[in-house]
């Protein structure tokens, strides 16, 4: 029988996708800004997702391919693949997209070295944050008041939860094409 806490599910998807032990559970731990958790989760879901996408096609040289890719491209991107393929649900690849623009306005000026995610939050409209839970949770088919005020509160942590549930989600679509 397999396993399905998230905690132990995360480092099988490491060790498949070649990354060191222990990667996502020290972006939890990690003094790094913002900007660079943003950057490190967003690299390691989109490592997954080309690992996934070539575990589905069962040709684990395309995973080279896929990393190529853009991620959130709905059209010629991972996002198009995923969808076609329905790998993930809609709140998964919702949180995918989200993810990936979020990471792209911080790579595209240096200016957002310095970037602090309650602080981005907290200065948005009522209607964006409103939309910022709806676009990263992946903690609970409901948005309740608890959800609703870890994101708005503690955003990093509720995005790193959020990364869990997706890899976690990710790692299982790929584990019954492991051979054992």
């Amino acid at each position: 029988m397999h396993s399905t806490n998230l905690a132990e599910l995360i480092p099988l998807l490491e060790e498949r996708i070649g990354v060191t032990p222990g990667f996502f559970e020290r972006l939890d731990t990690d003094d790094d800004t913002d900007w660079a958790f943003v950057i490190k989760l967003h690299a390691l879901i989109e490592a997954a997702i080309s690992h996934l996408l070539a575990m589905e096609l069962r040709r684990n040289e395309l995973e080279k391919v896929f990393s190529r890719l853009d991620i959130s491209n709905k059209h010629t991107g991972k996002a198009a693949f995923v969808e076609a393929l329905e790998l993930l649900d809609k709140p998964a690849r919702t949180f995918m997209h989200s993810l990936s623009t979020l990471r792209n306005s911080l790579v595209h000026d240096v200016k957002n070295v310095d970037f602090d995610l309650e602080k981005y939050v907290s200065e948005m409209s009522d209607q964006k944050k409103k939309q910022f839970v709806l676009d990263f949770n992946l903690l609970s088919t409901e948005v309740t008041n608890d959800i609703r005020k870890l994101f708005l509160v503690d955003p990093r942590q509720a995005l790193w939860y959020s990364g869990m549930a997706f890899l976690g989600l990710v790692y299982l679509k790929i584990r019954p094409s492991i051979s054992h």
